[in-house]
């Protein structure tokens, strides 16, 4: 087995003692450059799907308790996403949940936890639908390539989960801190049910303040029941699922179990250096619901699957240097993972017919620095190096089976400039250098070694106070996944270990209505137009034998408009109007095929939109309501040979919560109750060929503190 590199952990161990000595070496800079008339700020949140920019590119921030519609305590990713503007969410037949962002797919978008990327490993993507947000304190989803320093394969979005962030600070130090707790329980209609429990403790150390976090949550479902409506055209023809065998209710092998926690503790020194080490994972049991358009479906489920992260992470805070400030820090972490796959004879699920094992380990360090530059300008410089070993082993209950070894490294070095031109404007731009390579391929064809350079130019012009425009280009890359190479996903797809990286050609531009006049009238607007081409681009295809195969296409093009709106007016009294549309068009060009038309990208409605009203009411309640429409999309149908078309769908969600005010302290400081209804109207849903999404569903939920 090969060492985890130790270059970077024998550099974090350099700088964690150094930023222990910080204060008593240097216990604060003079005075740091006041840049803030030259630099262009992300906008100011209000609300949970408010829009800000940075360097020429857009994002939302959000934080998973306080969502137009609210959930069950702890979320799972997935479910927060569903309410998130412009992120398509949808579940695959993997019972995996994947997401989209402008066409992009789950392997194109980089999923951060504080800083270092989740996203890497045997798949090159995680699963959201069993990412637990126990802790989480702030997700933010970035469209498009806004910086090249977030590791390999980052091109069609990022999304950052903040468990370990930065104390809040004020001027003059770090601002106070108070100890908190909450509780929180809840139930479906369908005897789902959570419990979640979470502990924040700060305490003096030193000239510093260490803030210790922790939390546990436990999930529970029987399954979940889908809408009685009309199936949809093209979804029929294989065998109708008759219901779980317990409760004809539920849709069979929709069962799931996981338990899950966190522990965070990180210290902070008033000059800004910091020591931070964040433990977190979870354990499930779930099953895999059959699809429902093809004769002959597969039967499976997980019957074991866990995950654990350990990340420990240091910075130095801003110190001045010869040439001016500058700040460095450094993280390393490891991610281990087991999982267990059981196919079946049938949909009885008594009778496992193959059993496969995974067992994967990644290592991954991260150093990043950034300095100032004469004329106000800075510079950033991030390194991140990442290896991921994967065992999997076919036919498991064979003793005589062996575990098949796959590896492969992604490095990943860039650095970015920001220069300030004039007092309102804000130029951009960096280069970033990404290489791959697969030491083992498990006896097949190895990938060799490849390398890929990227760009990205962008700039942002604050007309005044209230209106900003912005426009940005990149270009970037992608390297396949170990799995994409070279899995057989239990014998439906056939491994093509040549596949070649796909590569994005990006532009987007867009105003921003914030601040100023707008701010007054509680008015937030953001429009965007994109443009992507996608070189090179991993699709999949239907062989002769029925199987997949993934296959590089030559080009898929795509463009759009994006629209986000959030309404605060005086006269609603505190009640918020939220919405979003997403227009685009999305086409596969094969060069290959002469005379051949466009083919639809699977997956990728062209209209996605949504809207939010959410009202504070008497005595503490607060009332919401959400609808969400998805436009029609295109699905491969295996047994068909060709494309079927899912028709446009509208899904719409409503609760009421109301909030006392308790005596106590700690858990009993106040005590919030929960009614919700997702799918009021009982709509048929279908994120995917033959797989129905849950009908209408009636939760309840209590949180303490």
């Amino acid at each position: 087995m090969r060492r985890p590199p130790v270059f970077f952990p024998t550099l974090l161990a350099l700088l964690v003692p150094a930023a222990l000595a910080a204060q008593q070496r240097n216990p604060q800079p003079r005075s740091t450059p006041d840049t803030s008339a030259r630099r262009i700020e992300p906008m100011a949140v209000r609300g949970s799907r408010a829009p800000s920019v940075t360097g020429g590119a857009t994002a939302v921030v959000i934080r998973p308790d306080s969502l137009p519609v609210p959930l069950q305590p702890a979320p799972a990713l997935a479910d927060v996403l569903r309410q998130t503007a412009f992120v398509l969410v949808r579940q695959n037949s993997r019972g995996e949940t994947e997401i989209g962002v402008r066409g992009s797919d789950s392997r194109q978008a980089a999923v951060l936890l504080d800083g270092l990327p989740l996203s890497v490993g045997w798949d090159s993507r995680m699963d959201p639908s069993i990412l637990p947000t126990t802790g989480i304190e702030q997700i933010t989803v970035v469209r498009g390539l806004a910086t090249l320093l977030g590791g390999a394969n980052t091109l069609g979005g990022v999304i950052r989960l903040d468990l370990n962030a930065p104390l809040p600070r004020r001027a003059g130090g770090m601002a106070p801190l108070s100890r908190s707790a909450t509780l929180g329980t809840g139930i479906d209609q369908y005897g789902s049910r959570v419990l979640s429990a979470n502990l924040s403790q700060p305490f003096t150390l030193g000239s510093g303040t260490l803030r210790v976090r922790g939390g546990v949550s436990s999930r529970a479902r029987d399954g979940f029941a889908r809408s009685g409506g009309n199936p949809g055209n093209g979804l029929t023809g294989g065998a109708a699922d008759p219901g779980d065998l317990r409760n004809t209710r539920l849709r069979t092998n929709t069962d799931q179990s996981q338990l899950d926690g966190f522990a965070a503790v990180r210290w902070d020194n008033p000059s800004g250096a910091y020591v931070g080490f964040t433990a977190t994972g979870y354990t499930a049991e779930r099953g895999v619901a059959p699809e429902q358009h093809i004769a002959s479906p597969r039967y499976w489920r997980y019957p074991a699957q866990s995950r654990a992260l350990g990340l420990l992470t240091a910075g130095s805070g801003v110190r001045q240097t010869p040439l001016g400030y500058g700040t460095l820090s450094a993280s390393v972490g490891r991610t281990t993972q087991d999982l267990e796959i059981e196919t079946y004879a049938n949909r009885d699920y008594a009778r496992v017919t193959t059993r496969e094992l995974g067992a994967e380990t990644t290592d991954i360090a991260r150093i990043e620095g950034t300095h100032s530059l004469p004329g106000n300008m800075q510079l950033r410089v991030a390194a991140t190096d990442s290896r991921v070993r994967y065992d999997e082993t076919m036919a498991a209950e064979n003793p005589a089976s062996v575990a098949t070894r796959y590896e492969q490294r992604l490095t990943s070095v860039g650095t970015e400039i920001d220069v300030p031109v004039h007092e309102r404007v804000l130029f951009s731009g960096g280069v970033v250098h990404d290489r791959a390579s697969t030491p083992r391929s498990g006896g097949r064809e190895s990938l060799g070694t490849l390398t890929q350079t990227g760009w990205r130019l962008g700039t942002t012009l604050r007309i005044n106070d209230g209106i900003r425009l912005h426009a940005s280009a990149s270009e970037r890359a992608r390297f396949a996944a170990l799995r994409e190479l070279y899995s057989g996903a239990l014998n439906r797809f056939d491994p093509n270990p040549t596949l070649r990286p796909e590569t994005l050609l990006g532009f987007e531009g867009g105003v921003t209505l914030d601040g100023g006049a707008f701010a007054a009238r509680g008015l937030q607007l953001q429009l965007v137009g994109f443009a992507h081409r996608l070189d090179d681009a991993v699709v999949r295809v239907t062989l002769p034998n029925r199987l997949f195969r993934r296959i590089n296409r030559d080009e898929i093009r795509s463009h759009g408009a994006e629209a986000l709106l959030s309404y605060s007016p005086a006269a609603l009294r505190g009640a918020t109007i939220t919405g979003d549309v997403t227009l685009q068009r999305i086409r596969v060009q094969d060069r290959s095929i002469t005379n051949t038309s466009d083919r639809f990208a699977e997956h990728n409605p062209e209209q996605r939109a949504s809207l939010a009203f959410i009202s504070p009411l008497m005595k503490g309640f607060r009332a919401s309501a959400m609808t969400r429409y998805t436009g029609a999309q295109y699905c491969q149908h295996p047994d068909l040979g060709r494309q079927v078309k899912l028709d446009a769908q509208t899904v719409g969600d409503a609760a009421i919560t109301r909030t006392f005010t308790l005596r106590g302290r700690g858990l009993l400081q106040r005590l919030t109750a929960l009614m919700a209804m997702d799918n009021v109207s009982n709509a048929t849903v279908y994120d995917q060929c033959g797989l129905p999404q849950p009908g209408r569903t009636l939760r309840f939920g209590l949180t303490l503190g």
